[in-house]
């Protein structure tokens, strides 16, 4: 079973005209990352069996929780579309 974590800030940097860099915090290697339908919260999975949550915003990326309980490495995530329930 899933359990979350406390939350904690997340440093970035930004590229004018480019990507937005955005440490992590995974122990191991990061497998995929998505943005839900709305563009303002971000999951990221890796092989350290954990599956992350961010609040994002132009300005900031902001961790909300961390998904533990997987027993293996975590390969993919995507989000429901907001017709199936959800915020």
């Amino acid at each position: 079973m899933a359990q979350a974590a406390p939350a904690a800030t997340v440093n970035h940097q930004e590229v004018s005209n480019g990507p937005i860099f955005v440490d992590t915090q995974h122990e191991d290697l990061v497998h995929d990352a998505q943005l839900d339908y709305y563009g303002c919260k971000l999951a990221t999975s890796s092989s350290d069996r954990t599956i992350k949550i961010y609040n994002v915003s132009e300005e900031s990326a902001e961790l909300s929780a961390t998904l533990q309980g997987h027993e293996g490495p975590v390969w993919q995530v995507s989000w429901a579309h907001p017709k199936y329930g959800g915020n």
